[in-house]
């Protein structure tokens, strides 16, 4: 007797191992033009198998796929930046993100050496004052990623002067 493939072997496994195959790089364009074409190849796919079928459990296994895809597209779309390119996170920092557009869920990368450097996650009085405040976000692992929120999001080293060195950057993320 043949017994037909269930939907979450032949649909919902193959679209996880596709979009977790979905790397995000520096340029927003290409890994969403990439995940555009993955998400046009699957919708065409669920269309013909669906398509005269009126099954109850391919309209779910469709509508919990499409809710996979619609969690995992921000993540595609964000951005990862290296916080002051190939040189990381040191003295002079504090206009590496000129001419960047950022957007929030876009990724920071902060890497440095801890023995000598931090990243504190401060407002914008903080920021331009160089004082840690009372219970701020003090991260030390030397490759930190933090996800930016919409609006400002401010960063220092409060190390001993090198805040004042310009080891410190704001960005707005839209």
């Amino acid at each position: 007797m043949y017994r037909a493939p269930t939907p979450f072997k032949v649909i919902i496994l193959p679209l996880y191992k596709l979009i977790s195959s979905v790397e995000v790089h520096h340029h927003k364009t290409s890994s969403f033009s990439v995940f555009s074409f993955h998400l046009s190849l699957i919708v065409v796919v669920f269309l013909k198998m669906v398509q005269g079928t009126g099954s109850a459990n391919h309209a779910v296994t469709i509508a919990v796929t499409l809710l996979v895809l619609l969690v995992h597209c921000e993540i595609a779309h964000a951005a990862i930046y290296t916080v002051g390119d190939a040189r990381g996170w040191t003295f002079n920092t504090v206009s590496w993100p000129t001419g960047k557009t950022f957007r929030a869920g876009d990724v920071l990368v902060f890497k440095y050496n801890p023995s000598f450097h931090n990243v504190v996650v401060v407002d914008p009085r903080s920021y331009n004052t160089c004082r840690t405040p009372r219970g701020a976000k003090v991260l030390k692992s030397g490759t930190d990623r933090i996800r930016l929120a919409k609006g400002l999001n401010s960063f220092i080293c409060n190390y001993t002067g090198h805040c004042e060195s310009g080891m410190k950057i704001t960005v707005n993320a839209i």
